[in-house]
């Protein structure tokens, strides 16, 4: 495996493996880490759904597949708090070089090109890497949706000024606490913001072409 999340925009909420989207679109994959950008987006009422990426592991019985399990999510209300986030790294970026207005405008264009009704995250090759039981990876994708959705409720409570909410993110980015967990906690505010070693990477690289090349239901029922 190639140990990667995976985030795509489709037409539905897949029920099942077979459950194919009438469209669907790579949007983003990021190895060894969900970034944070991945949990903005997806912070649009989070829920479990099928994986469309594998139906079971391969030494499963035929008649007893373990049941995979991905994140769903409304495409609008997160894109909504991206767009504010982002108007807050354009403050923050100033002090950063590689953290430019071009880099997260080519961000929107890209997402505007290719929105849909919903969002799919894909965490079974990080779940896989030390379970396989399928309660516990259910489990695992039951805390990457409370993920989600703090850091969709922590975009909200930001003031609406760029400029004040820089101030409250990069502080909160460094005052880690297990007493008092925020969902800013291990971003990094320099050159290593997207670093594969960082806790909590941004996630500003975004590409349609990605590892898993998921089929729309045209597709998928032609290779049957």
């Amino acid at each position: 495996m190639a140990n990667r999340s995976y985030l795509y925009s489709l037409s539905n909420q897949p029920k099942s493996y077979s459950d194919r989207p009438d469209t669907i679109s790579g949007l983003s994959e990021w190895p060894y880490n969900i970034p944070f950008t991945y949990r903005v987006l997806m912070s649009g009422d989070p829920k479990l759904c099928a994986s469309l990426v594998s139906d079971g592991f391969d030494d499963d019985s035929p008649d007893n597949k373990t049941q995979l399990y991905a994140i769903s999510s409304d495409f609008a209300p997160g894109f909504a708090r991206l767009k504010k986030f982002i108007e807050v790294l354009r403050v923050i970026g100033k002090e950063i070089p590689d953290l430019h207005d071009s880099m997260l405008d080519e961000i929107l264009e890209f997402l505007e090109e290719h929105k849909d009704s919903y969002l799919l995250l894909e965490t079974i090759e990080l779940d896989c890497m030390d379970e396989s039981e399928e309660a516990v990876l259910r489990g695992y994708v039951e805390g990457e949706i409370s993920a989600c959705r703090e850091a969709g409720a922590a975009i909200d409570v930001l003031p609406e000024d760029p400029e004040v909410s820089a101030d409250i993110i990069i502080n909160a980015a460094k005052n880690k606490s297990e007493a008092a967990p925020n969902a800013f906690c291990g971003l990094e505010f320099n050159d290593k913001f997207d670093d594969i070693e960082s806790e909590l990477p941004l996630g500003l690289y975004w590409s349609d072409i990605l590892y898993y090349e998921l089929e729309n239901k045209e597709e998928f029922e032609e290779a049957l």
